[in-house]
C-alpha cells in the first residue's frame, strides 16, 4: 500500500473529486494492461492543506506511474501500512 502526496493545483483543492476520478480511471486502464495497481481513496487534511491518495500496487514505481498517468501533481510516494485489519482479514 502506498500514499501519494499531491501538490495543490492553482484552483486549490476544489477539483479533488475530478482528480480522484482520473486516478481511478488510470488504474483501471493499467490493470487492463496487466499492471497490478489500484486506487483506493483520497484523504484531505485541511489543517495541513494536504491531500493524499491511497493506492495498492506492486511497487512505488507502478503507483507513481499511475499518478502521473492521471495527471496528478505528485510531491512524493511513500509506502504505507494498514494497521486496523478486521478480524479474519489478511494483508496482501
Amino acid at each position: 500500500m502506498y500514499t501519494v502526496e499531491l501538490r495543490p493545483t492553482r484552483s486549490g483543492w476544489a477539483d479533488l473529486q475530478a482528480a480522484a476520478a482520473r486516478a481511478r480511471h488510470a488504474t483501471e486502464q493499467m490493470r487492463r494492461e496487466g499492471e497490478q495497481v489500484r486506487f483506493l481513496r483520497s484523504i484531505f487534511v485541511p489543517e495541513e492543506d494536504a491531500c493524499f491518495f491511497l493506492y495498492e500496487g506492486a511497487s512505488a514505481q507502478s503507483v507513481r506511474a499511475a499518478a502521473i498517468r492521471a495527471k496528478l501533481g505528485v510531491l512524493r510516494v511513500d509506502a504505507a501500512l494498514q494497521l486496523d485489519l478486521n478480524e479474519g482479514e489478511e494483508t496482501s
